[in-house]
């Protein structure tokens, strides 16, 4: 060291610690136990690489030296540390006073106290080695600062043979949880330490261990670092819990139960509903919240009823953001549905719609539903004419965009038509490839399978075809709802004001690419097991009264498309089959994991939305029950169609493009397919974002795994993978379907999926739903009268006033109103939306900085697809998205900006 001169190690450490590996290959980098501190930046190494050029025989003679010198005295140095943390923008008055508490509390030693953890073992105590524990600096010097985010300071003492930082323990000795966003570390040779934390960090009131954040450099279970590998597997048992006792909105734990909290039987016998997921009705699992039994039924958890909240892990709140949108939107929810209410009430001559004038109102007027009542009335009631005089403007509902450029589109059959491929339930629609249909319900209880639909109904409007021949060309399409509602029809129709049949539907495609109905089947069961099904066909009108039986029919028709779409395929093939992969993940995948990290931004908010669910939409009596015809039987129908026809392989977009026999495999074609109907939009756009995503995924995948072994080898990856198909999906684990998870490239085709389900597919279920569902003729979500045959008592009824008949048939006005408001706010974005291509923290949310770069280019990817979306909506060649009062096609546009926009794909399953 006398002799060679510290100043000369200090330039050619970089050089002697890139030397080490090749000239010995036992001694690792790290044990050259020097100061990284002594380097100013990455730069300085760079330069001194390339510069220094030492003899073999004066580097090892300098590595002995300076690993003798520094192992008898180690160098100890400070580094800095930042911490964001995020605070709430309103703060009621005990939340401001318990702020002002922490804050005199830390100025007197009850603090924040933090340490951290090398990626490295202490050879002498064989634990991590580790810091000094530090204490957050400034939390009582900003107790005032006004900023969302305020950034606090640490300083840590480590010495020259700590390595690399990987860890960071927080311990809260506040009174109050606090939200922990970030923390960076400088001061290492290795350059800024980034820890992404997002988290809740409770008090030591309520939890009294050390919270643990990893940093953002990913490793898969089998690279994990020494120094790592028990906090790594210590964090993913404490998410996972011992499943016992009922959980606390503080906890941050992750488990499974069935849906057995959705009815409320100590409220009677109406209000039980049975348990989903088990042998008797299978169905997805949920997230367990350890609920004590309700006193009539061992089975059925008690309720959490709103406004109390449901839990969920503490980190899977909604922000302030989501937060304030609801509010809004429950305030338009009082608003819009107090006046209907006391017109109903004050007035029931009043509970139908009398003429469609009456429905536009609701969009022009508001409030003024009924002037000649309101001014008999209102004036007696000063809360209501407050309430005008305040907020005129919240009190009327939004044009829904189906009625802006075309208010009597939705009469004609080409628009009904149109919807099924870009409206906002476009996946039902199929390729009818035998003739006549076939039910494939049990022929000894639900009568003859075949449809009562013959080629003599539709050979005139096959444009000289014969059906076979349409059927070869593949002209001929189907909404076929006959299966889904016959087992529940019985049920539906002895409730008050329900009505519904099992519908069939046949289009031909045009030559200008369109479809148009051309049948139309109504079914109902048999009153014996045995009898023939009573089925009725209607076919496109000649006469006045045969168009309004058409209309009827087509409302009937759009009632079923409306019950599909909600149970099934937003609610059960989005919302419900997804969760069980969001528990898995956060229960055993670290959140080192790279897959993790991949599958994070796809899994915001997704827990809470499911929660809030069986709060308020899906339970027993409530939004769904109330505002859709199958009543109290809405959720067997979706236990019902997992039961039957749910399959993991086949909810990819090309899987089920083909499934439905709306696409055929070509490899010539871009995205290796050829549509069967070119101007399908949602297809069209959606294989935009699915290749998008595909490609993402594929690049991301191989960054991690190099062959089959590295996939089968990774514990953490096919214990999420086998606890989601086993736990999650319990009843349908032994199904032969389930993709395996043994190579990269089935790795790739699960992520994708999942990522497709939680952002595309999701968005284009549900935020349509006010825009084109938000005018109820459009698309009735419940019927309450069935359509009048000759002979009927109601018939001539319906023969004198068949628009007042029609609108009897429809929801009445507070029902009407009631389930607008809701898909209102369940078409809303909030401010703090996430969409596809966007990350909070797009630079350090790995610390892997090819596939930041990779994710870019991903980004760019979804920007270029919206452009390509945007040119699509403007071509007047294709007329399912184009053209004279035809709204343009943009669900899976990407952007968007707050409110409803009929528009924006963001990354999860949000609302």
């Amino acid at each position: 060291m006398e002799m060679l001169g510290s100043s000369l190690l200090r330039t050619t450490t970089p050089l002697l610690r890139s030397s080490s590996s090749s000239l010995f290959p036992g001694d690792r980098p790290s044990d050259l136990l020097f100061s990284h501190a002594s380097f100013p930046s990455r730069q300085r190494i760079g330069l001194a690489r390339r510069v220094v050029r030492s003899p073999v025989a004066a580097v090892v003679l300098t590595e002995r030296c300076v690993r003798t010198e520094v192992e008898e005295k180690p160098v100890s140095f400070k580094v800095q540390a930042a911490v964001t943390v995020r605070r709430r923008k309103q703060e009621d008055l005990k939340e401001s006073i318990a702020n002002q508490v922490d804050a005199f509390l830390d100025k007197m030693g009850k603090n924040v106290v933090m340490e951290l953890v090398s990626t490295e073992i202490d050879p002498k105590t064989r634990k991590p080695k580790t810091s000094n524990r530090a204490a957050l600096r400034g939390w009582f010097e900003k107790k005032n600062t006004k900023a969302e985010k305020v950034v606090y300071t640490a300083e840590f003492k480590v010495d020259s043979s700590f390595g690399e930082p990987g860890a960071i323990t927080v311990l809260n000795r506040h009174q109050s949880e606090f939200f922990l966003e970030s923390i960076v570390v400088e001061g290492f040779a290795c350059g800024p330490v980034h820890f992404a934390c997002n988290s809740w960090v409770q008090p030591t009131s309520v939890h009294p261990n050390n919270r643990v954040f990893f940093g953002n450099k990913p490793y898969l279970p089998l690279h994990t670092p020494a120094g790592l590998r028990e906090l790594r597997q210590q964090e993913l048992k404490a998410l996972k819990g011992d499943g016992n006792g009922e959980r606390k909105l503080t906890d941050r734990i992750y488990d499974y139960d069935t849906y057995n909290d959705l009815g409320n039987p100590d409220k009677g016998i109406e209000f039980a509903r049975p348990t989903l997921g088990g042998e008797k009705m299978p169905f997805p699992r949920r997230l367990r919240t350890g609920r004590a039994p309700t006193a009539t039924d061992s089975h059925a958890e008690s309720r959490v009823e709103d406004p109390l909240p449901m839990y969920v892990p503490r980190d899977e709140r909604f922000e302030e953001g989501k937060q304030e949108m609801l509010k809004a939107g429950a305030l338009k929810a009082v608003l819009h549905n107090l006046v209907p209410l006391l017109v109903a009430f004050l007035s029931p001559q009043s509970h139908d719609f009398k003429a469609f004038h009456e429905l536009d109102n609701l969009f022009k007027e508001g409030l003024r539903l009924k002037r000649s009542l309101q001014d008999q009335l209102f004036h007696k009631i000063p809360f209501v004419t407050k309430i005008e005089e305040s907020s005129e403007g919240l009190l009327r509902y939004d044009t829904p965009d189906i009625i802006t450029k075309d208010k009597f589109a939705w009469l004609r059959d080409d628009e009904f038509a149109r919807q099924t491929l870009a409206g906002i339930n476009p996946v039902n629609i199929e390729r009818l490839q035998v003739f006549p249909p076939v039910s494939r319900l049990d022929p000894s209880v639900y009568g003859p399978p075949e449809s009562a639909i013959t080629e003599e109904h539709i050979t005139s409007h096959l444009n000289g075809m014969s059906v076979q021949q349409a059927l070869e060309e593949k002209k001929l399409f189907i909404l076929d709802f006959h299966d889904v509602y016959l087992p529940f029809i019985d049920r539906i129709n002895a409730q008050d004001g329900r009505k519904a049949y099992g519908t069939r539907t046949v289009f031909f495609l045009t030559e200008l690419g369109t479809l148009k109905p051309i049948a139309i089947e109504l079914s109902l069961p048999p009153v014996r097991p045995g009898d023939a099904r009573t089925k009725r066909v209607l076919t496109p009108p000649t006469d006045a009264t045969g168009n309004w039986l058409w209309q009827l029919a087509k409302a009937h028709v759009c009632s079923n498309d409306a019950g599909v779409h909600q149970l099934v395929n937003h609610w059960l093939r989005t919302h419900a089959s997804v969760e069980p992969f969001t528990l898995a993940a956060h229960r055993q995948l670290s959140a080192m994991h790279p897959i993790f990290k991949l599958l994070k931004p796809h899994m915001r908010y997704t827990l809470e939305v499911n929660a809030l669910a069986r709060q308020i939409l899906i339970n027993g009596g409530g939004v769904i029950e109330s505002g859709f015809t199958p009543g109290p039987v809405c959720m067997e129908i979706s236990a019902a169609a997992y039961r039957d026809h749910w399959r993991f392989d086949q909810e990819a977009l090309p899987a089920d493009l083909i499934r439905r026999g709306m696409a055929v495999e070509d490899k010539t074609q871009p995205h290796g397919l050829r549509l069967v109907i070119e101007d399908y939009p949602y297809a069209n756009d959606g294989l935009l974002l699915w290749s998008a995503i595909q490609s993402w995924v594929e690049t991301y995948v191989a960054a991690y795994y190099s062959d089959d072994e590295a996939v089968q080898s990774d514990s953490e990856l096919q214990s999420w993978y086998s606890e989601a198909v086993n736990v999650g999906h319990a009843d349908k684990r032994h199904a032969p379907w389930w993709p395996r998870l043994s190579s990269p490239a089935e790795l790739s085709s699960v992520l994708t999926t999942l990522i497709w389900l939680s952002s595309a597919q999701h968005a284009s279920l549900n935020f349509g739903q006010y825009p084109l569902g938000g005018y109820i003729p459009n698309r009735p979500p419940m019927m309450r009268r069935l359509v009048p045959m000759e002979g009927d008592p109601e018939y001539e009824h319906f023969r004198a006033d068949p628009v007042k008949f029609f609108l009897s048939a429809l929801p009445s006005l507070t029902q009407a109103t009631t389930f607008m408001t809701v898909i209102d706010t369940l078409s809303t974005h909030s401010v703090d939306e996430e969409y596809l291509g966007e990350r909070p923290d797009p630079y350090t949310w790995t610390g892997d900085g090819e596939m930041v770069e990779a994710f870019h280019e991903f980004a760019a990817e979804v920007r270029r697809a919206e452009t390509e979306i945007a040119r699509r909506n403007a071509d007047p060649a294709r007329r399912n998205r184009c053209g004279a009062g035809v709204l343009p096609y943009e669900l899976m546009a990407p952007s968007s900006g707050p409110g409803i926009t009929c528009r924006g794909v963001p990354n999860s399953v949000s609302i």
